[in-house]
């Protein structure tokens, strides 16, 4: 295997020369490998968001359509409360978000929030879940026990994703529309300060450590690290598109990115070739460039850490892929337009 790296004017462009792969199976016809298992247990949860058929549950082996939530048009976001017992929803088309127990998959309570709600997080106590407004300025925090909104913090315009530190003392929201990511008090419920991210964030995945993030940007087929401390953007390249590459929605030629828990692998996953794509940290040599399904959007890592799923939504369908074997073990059709995918255990009932 050869790697080629160079550098031009802080951006770093990988090639990979000769990474050997295995293409993926047919959707819909699942490929076993000799010696790989997922774990049976049935407490693993994996909910797929469909913009047009709801929130789907997943077997998190065969993956298999289990239930449906009924959220209507549009469900956007997915986060699991700290205690894995509720599940909260964004829909974009009804501007609500939706609390559901685990253990039945109903939905339980529901509230109004700002224009077009899209990834929410939630507080490391479990009591506010953070949403932000794609078609305003604010990000709405909603009281989990009344599921009504106590307070609108002005973020920026666009807003898109939101996560919550491994510590539990921030909260980030990215600002589409003005180039941010605004740091949030979840206790005192205020701004400490924004982050110029050098373009314009589209998926974040925080280190464990505080220090920063890696992210996908707008106008970019790679993806960046920002450093927290310095404000300082290193824009890393996956591989320069051919000329002619068609311009996706949002100029978003790579959206989906996952750090694992071990903080070794950053994965990537690219609209503009339909491959997902995994790098080494820190160092940022290549592991991996794995064909899959049209359009892939979202990861999520099964608890036990393995398999990465991975939601395609051109293809309508979700993959799974063994990280250790670098291959697509599974691609099943479970809809129209599989967007945001989230896995983890269950809590007590």
């Amino acid at each position: 295997m050869r790697f080629e790296l160079a550098a031009f004017g802080g951006v770093v462009l990988l090639g990979l020369s000769t990474l050997g792969q295995l293409g993926p199976p047919s959707v819909g016809q699942p490929r076993r490998l000799s010696g790989v298992t997922t774990s049976q247990r049935p407490d693993v949860r994996l909910y797929v968001a469909d913009r047009y058929e709801g929130v789907l549950r997943l077997d998190p082996n065969s993956l298999a359509v289990l239930d449906t939530i009924h959220t209507g048009r549009r469900p956007h976001g997915l986060i699991v409360s700290p205690d894995r017992r509720w599940l909260y929803i964004t829909v974009e088309t009804t501007n609500e978000l939706l609390k559901v127990d685990v253990a039945t998959d109903a939905i339980v309570a529901r509230t109004k929030v700002g224009p077009v709600p899209n990834e929410p997080t939630i507080s490391a106590n479990g009591r506010y879940v953070f949403v932000p407004q794609r078609a305003g300025t604010d990000c709405d925090v909603v009281d989990t026990e009344t599921m009504t909104v106590v307070k609108s913090l002005p973020v920026g315009r666009e807003e898109h994703n939101s996560y919550t530190s491994s510590d539990g003392r921030e909260v980030f929201v990215t600002s589409l529309g003005d180039s941010l990511i605004a740091v949030i008090d979840p206790e005192r419920l205020e701004i400490k300060r924004k982050i110029r991210t050098g373009g314009i964030p589209r998926v974040m995945a925080l280190k464990r450590d505080g220090s920063g993030a890696f992210l996908t940007l707008s106008d970019l087929h790679g993806f960046a690290e920002l450093n927290f401390k310095s404000d300082v953007t290193r824009k890393v390249t996956i591989w320069p598109l051919p000329p002619g590459t068609p311009r996706p929605l949002l100029d978003t030629y790579a959206h989906g990115i996952l750090l694992t828990p071990d903080q070794r692998e950053v994965w990537i996953a690219s609209y503009a070739t339909d491959k997902v794509y995994a790098f080494t940290v820190p160092e940022m040599e290549p592991l991996a460039a794995l064909t899959t399904g049209d359009g892939p959007h979202w990861f999520t890592l099964h608890p036990s850490g393995e398999p990465l799923y991975v939601s395609l939504e051109r293809a309508g369908a979700v993959a799974a892929i063994h990280r250790g074997l670098r291959v697509v073990q599974t691609m099943v059709k479970v809809g129209q337009a599989p967007t945001r995918i989230l896995a983890f255990r269950a809590g007590p009932s």
